[in-house]
């Protein structure tokens, strides 16, 4: 099979953590096959101060990513300059679909990643060199209560969601939670749950004696992580015990900062910083547990690789992320309840629950592992090529 990929996220120069996901999903399924990858950077933050087409390239065995920067236009008014990085996107994207297909040929099988605004090129190629694409959403976005959600979003941007999903051969996600919401607003044929890839050589369960049991949060801090609501359960902890630490893995904004100094936690806090991959799984093996208190979710990446390490999860219950959680593997506890947070930390330290790290890690691996997902995107596009 010929498989090019069309991502509206990937990790470039500018921000690797940017669909850094996706990147791990590809490197999975070229245990399998090549994929070609084709990615035109479309967010304006990273795009600020090109002058010229850029393009990078990032390769490794059986994967070939392109990834290209245009400049942003500057019309005067924020209205046309969108209007015209749209029409440049479009162009720009099609002239490359274009150019693979004369050094390539036409692939068997397009895969999208998030419709927005790679879908419409896959939807195009579809009508013009009737090449099938399947889609896999990443977003969470699609409910009211959301932030920037999909009804908010403008025209074009419904537009190109709603004639992505009609006519995808099929439509995948990482959590039946999102499976189901997208059910119930497109027209979608037919879906495949497919988990987030962990990269098992890395995150692996690790024997430690740390003097403290050991927190670990590993994010980007956006405020729908709710950083601070984890500082002010652990502010509740504090007053009934001091046998621990926590370790926070990214970026720290200035208010998290200043509200860990006003709520007394600085001795018991690690504030690590943004780490690189390979760095972030060495701190989540020393860790003895992770905490994740999202206001909003769909099934974050760093829940598997925890798992993957053999650590039980506490983390609120939005998302999919009860689909991963059980009485084996950790504790589930309504979003922004402080109290309960604490309270769950609190049993975990006493000892009042217990967890078996290898037999956590043993089952993760058997789910996320890349030569499980790899093979089960592999077979999906044989699956979906079979019924064309």
């Amino acid at each position: 099979m010929k498989i090019l990929w069309l991502c509206s996220w990937y990790p470039n120069s500018a921000d690797e953590f940017d669909g850094d996901f996706i990147e791990r999903h590809a490197k999975a399924v070229t245990l399998y096959q090549q994929v070609d990858v084709i990615h035109v950077v479309q967010n304006k933050h990273l795009l600020k101060g090109t002058t010229s087409i850029k393009k990078e390239e990032r390769k490794s065995s059986n994967l070939n990513a392109s990834i290209y920067f245009l400049p942003l236009p500057d019309t005067g008014f924020e209205f046309f300059n969108v209007y015209a990085f749209n029409k440049r996107y479009q162009s720009f994207y099609k002239q490359q679909i274009e150019q693979y297909i004369a050094a390539n040929g036409k692939p068997d099988l397009v895969h999208v990643h998030v419709p927005v605004k790679a879908g419409l090129t896959a939807v195009l190629m579809h009508q013009k060199y009737n090449v099938p694409f399947v889609v896999t959403e990443h977003s969470s976005a699609y409910f009211e209560h959301i932030p920037e959600n999909y009804f908010s979003r403008n025209r074009y941007f419904r537009f190109v969601t709603k004639q992505t999903f009609k006519q995808a051969a099929a439509v995948s996600s990482v959590s039946n939670w999102l499976i189901k919401r997208l059910q119930s607003l497109f027209d979608i044929q037919q879906t495949k749950l497919i988990r987030n890839v962990v990269d098992t050589t890395r995150f692996y369960p690790q024997q430690h004696m740390n003097e403290r049991k050991r927190f670990i949060h590993v994010s980007m801090m956006h405020p729908l992580k709710n950083v601070s609501g984890i500082l002010q359960a652990l502010a509740i902890l504090q007053q009934q015990t001091t046998s621990w630490e926590m370790w926070f893995v990214g970026p720290p904004s200035k208010e998290n900062l200043q509200l860990a100094n006003e709520l007394g936690l600085n001795e018991n806090i690690c504030w690590k910083g943004a780490l690189p991959y390979n760095q972030v799984a060495d701190a989540m093996r020393s860790a003895d547990a992770l905490l994740h208190f999202s206001n909003y979710e769909n099934l974050p990446c760093v829940i598997n690789e925890a798992l993957c390490c053999g650590l039980p999860v506490i983390a609120s219950n939005v998302g999919g992320i009860a689909e991963l959680l059980n009485a084996s593997n950790g504790v589930l506890i309504a979003p922004g309840d402080t109290k309960a947070l604490a309270n769950a930390m609190n049993e975990f330290l006493s000892g009042k629950v217990q967890y078996n790290q290898q037999e956590i890690a043993a089952a993760a691996e058997k789910e996320f592992g890349p030569q499980i997902i790899g093979e089960q995107i592999s077979n999906w596009y044989k699956q979906v090529l079979k019924k064309k």
